[in-house]
């Protein structure tokens, strides 16, 4: 078996998940009657104002942080190392913002916020075990 076809697996497989988020989340806010992303920023910018202020740095993050999920997915689907650098960047943030990058759990029945979390970190670290297996094997030109 070729080194290339676990890679592009490996690869896909992340990307899908990526794009699976970014659709649920589109999805959802639909289906809310607003728009995707942006309406969630401003309220979560508006909650903090009303609260007194002074963390808006992190709600900025957390937008950022979920715009990036929408690159890595289609960089990880084509292939390309830089994908590799962004999933691994993000890793931290998904943990603090309660990201899941096995977007299926997102799917899951409600389970106590424990095992949700347990899952959470689990996923983030086959996610980062598998990227840091795919970054040795990966060519250094991609």
């Amino acid at each position: 078996m070729s080194v290339i076809e676990p890679r592009r697996w490996v690869g896909f497989f992340w990307g899908s998940m990526d794009a699976f988020y970014v659709g649920f989340v589109v999805v959802a806010g639909l289906n809310r009657g607003v728009t995707p992303f942006f309406s969630d920023f401003d309220s979560a910018l508006s909650n903090m104002e009303r609260w007194g202020g002074g963390l808006e740095i992190l709600i900025w993050i957390g937008l950022v942080a979920q715009l990036s999920i929408a690159v890595s997915s289609v960089l990880l689907c084509w292939g390309r190392r830089a994908g590799v650098y962004l999933a691994f960047a993000q890793l931290p943030f998904r943990l603090f913002f309660v990201i899941p990058s096995l977007s299926l759990i997102l799917l899951l029945p409600d389970i106590s916020a424990w095992l949700w979390l347990c899952v959470l970190a689990a996923c983030e670290g086959t996610k980062g075990w598998s990227l840091w297996w795919l970054w040795r094997i990966a060519p250094a030109h991609q």
